[in-house]
């Protein structure tokens, strides 16, 4: 079996994109060192290769007990944000006396619910796209299109509208600390095994690919997108990479 077989059998079955780079790298250079060792003493490079890999045992083994000993599942980025800001932003309220108002209180938890409604579902598809806890949805920043988008902010803002005091604030931001964990670990987990599923697939692309298109895979239409040229309709093609659901292509 050639080296790049056998890492594609490997790293196919790690679920952390983060964690397949880095095996992917760590075996490869064992890969290689053996195959140098293999040919001084005086195999082929073909039969080193070959050599080299046997030794490395089993890929679909390697690459599951690999996942287990590195499986990152609880996604705790965003709720260390969340609970930082919305504690602050509590604290700030009561501190400067902003809790002083007029404003019924059924009216402030209707706002508050609508914040809270909408940052739940922004955290979900910012999980899904893979996001940066803090990120630029915009191309034409010159154009003033830009900001800067966290929906653990959007959350904390929710609360505070929600907190009639500072007890029944922090309780609420606890429940919503934990679904925010239950939420994004599961659309994580749901990414993930769509990534497992498509890596390294080959099949053909249908439209002109470019930021967008779409192929075909196992017989299914899937959009993707490519970081090469623009890549043209029949091209055989093969899923290199994931950014959140959607799978990154190069051509074979």
């Amino acid at each position: 079996m050639k080296a790049d077989r056998y890492l594609k059998a490997l790293t196919k079955c790690i679920e952390s994109s983060r964690i397949r780079k880095e095996i992917m790298r760590e075996y490869r250079d064992h890969i290689e060192d053996c195959k140098e060792v293999l040919m001084e003493s005086g195999m082929s490079e073909e039969e080193a290769e070959e050599e080299a890999v046997r030794q490395m045992g089993d890929p679909a083994e390697a690459g599951r007990e690999m996942n287990r000993l590195y499986r990152e599942v609880l996604d705790l980025g965003m709720v260390i944000w969340f609970l930082g800001i919305t504690t602050v932003l509590l604290i700030m309220r009561w501190t400067w006396g902003l809790n002083e108002h007029e404003t019924p209180l059924f009216i402030l938890d209707h706002i508050g619910r609508a914040f809270v409604a909408y940052g739940l579902l922004l955290s979900a598809w910012e999980k899904h796209n893979d996001l940066e806890l803090a990120y630029a949805y915009a191309e034409n920043w010159s154009a003033g299109a830009g900001a800067v988008n966290n929906s653990g902010l959007i959350l904390a803002i929710g609360v505070v509208f929600m907190a009639h005091d500072m007890q029944r604030g922090m309780w609420i931001t606890l429940v919503l600390a934990a679904v925010q964990i239950l939420l994004r670990s599961y659309i994580q987990m749901l990414n993930r095994k769509r990534e497992t599923e498509l890596l390294w697939e080959i099949g053909v692309a249908d439209t002109t690919v470019t930021y967008k298109g779409k192929g075909t895979f196992r017989g299914k239409q899937i959009r993707i997108k490519t970081r090469e040229d623009e890549i043209q309709p029949g091209t055989p093609i093969m899923i290199i990479a994931m950014e959140g659901a959607k799978p990154v292509v190069a051509k074979v």
